[in-house]
């Protein structure tokens, strides 16, 4: 870690040199350098943005996860660090022109701090771990395996699901099956598509979007000019839409300017120059006007009607493994043999289910009826239905029916 800090620091600190022969000459001494471009911004994280430091995030507290699952946190949080600081030295070795304007240097100097702490944190954790005779590798595997897809972000979710593609790929390769693989291949990609459904996820500027909702989104709703619900402006303020499970209580940001602002955004903010105007500023520039100032009170309403049924689907899915734990289908699902964790997983799946059929009959009244039409049908059975927001408890009971 010191040597990627040491080398960083060396690369923001020299002056921009140009490429070719001239760099040694009077017009390589005057050379000014170039800004990044939107794209450049867009693929490089620690450069544009102030990242969440994990270390000091709450939600993360061994008081509110446990150490192990802080440990892996830490650990994964560690890695994604490395991996994007490396890539911000690759670029700038291979791009001795560019200047980076103060904000971004700043940004640059306030990131290493973070990977600093997390780092760190991560090895007092493994300390603690070795103490107790385990280790740390083991830790985090276990970690990982009781974690459900759904629990993840973006990017663990979709981990995982390349890891499922890699053992499918050599279940393939001792059937000779290559067409299933491409059938696999293509089908998941047609349901990451529709689980990140629009141009705010599409486009390159995607990670950029969330950066600039994390800021910009609270203090739109500060100015008055949209009106988030008191839940989400300070799940939002408080970086909660990283947690696993946020679709139910934190939106990511990327659907926040959606659902205010229209998809048209998108296309907009690729202009932000937040070095060189404000957010308001930038709002009368492209004479951008919210086409919803009230924003609802459930968090899942931030979806769209593509996204809520992509979600359904994968729920009645899980849901259906769980209720037929001897089903061929069902055999790789995790703990599918133990009655305990197999019930919790039945009701876990059940109260989503319910929460985004409740939210797609909102948005899209017409594909609701038609999703009670062709839903599966199960047989009936009670189940306990607990509220799932940021504070979690039970609220009552809940007559769960496929009939």
């Amino acid at each position: 870690m010191d040597d990627i800090i040491k080398l960083l620091q060396q690369l923001i600190e020299s002056s921009p040199r140009p490429k070719g022969g001239i760099a040694s000459s009077q017009e390589g001494v005057e050379f000014l350098g170039k800004a990044l471009t939107k794209e450049q911004r867009g693929n490089l994280m620690i450069v544009n943005s102030r990242l969440t430091d994990a270390s000091r995030f709450k939600p993360f507290s061994i008081q509110t996860v446990g150490r192990d699952k802080r440990y892996r946190y830490m650990f994964e949080y560690e890695q994604d660090l490395a991996g994007e600081f490396n890539k911000t030295i690759n670029f700038l070795k291979d791009n001795p022109d560019i200047r980076l304007s103060q904000t971004q240097k700043d940004n640059i100097i306030y990131n290493l701090g973070v990977y600093r702490r997390v780092s760190a944190e991560k090895n007092k954790l493994e300390k603690g771990i070795i103490s107790e005779g385990k280790k740390p590798e083991e830790v985090y595997a276990a970690q990982v395996d009781q974690t459900p897809a759904e629990e993840l972000t973006f990017k663990g979710a979709l981990e995982k699901l390349l890891k499922t593609n890699e053992k499918i790929q050599e279940a393939a390769k001792k059937l000779k099956e290559g067409d299933e693989i491409k059938k696999f291949d293509d089908k998941n990609k047609i349901r990451l598509k529709r689980l990140y459904d629009g141009p705010g996820y599409s486009r390159a500027g995607s990670d950029v979007y969330r950066g600039y909702g994390s800021f910009f989104l609270t203090k739109l709703h500060d100015k008055g000019i949209i009106k988030l619900d008191d839940k989400i402006y300070n799940n939002l303020k408080e970086g909660k839409h990283h947690h696993g499970g946020a679709n139910f209580f934190a939106p990511d940001p990327i659907r926040i300017w959606r659902k205010h602002f229209g998809d048209e955004v998108f296309e907009k903010l690729d202009n932000f120059d937040p070095d060189n105007e404000d957010i308001f500023q930038w709002l009368e520039r492209n004479n951008i006007q919210p086409i919803r100032k009230d924003g609802p009170k459930d968090a899942l309403e931030y979806m769209t009607p593509t996204e809520i049924q992509q979600n359904l689907s994968d729920e009645l899915e899980a849901f259906t493994a769980y209720k037929n734990p001897n089903a061929e289908a069902s055999r790789d699902y995790m703990f599918i043999d133990n009655p305990k964790i197999r019930m919790d997983r039945i009701v876990y799946h059940g109260e989503n289910i319910n929460r985004f059929e409740k939210a797609l009959q909102v948005l899209d009244p017409d594909g609701y009826r038609e999703y009670i039409r062709t839903k599966p049908k199960f047989d009936s059975m009670i189940l306990p239905f607990k509220e799932l927001n940021a504070e979690g408890g039970i609220v009552g009971l809940h007559v769960w029916s496929y009939n």
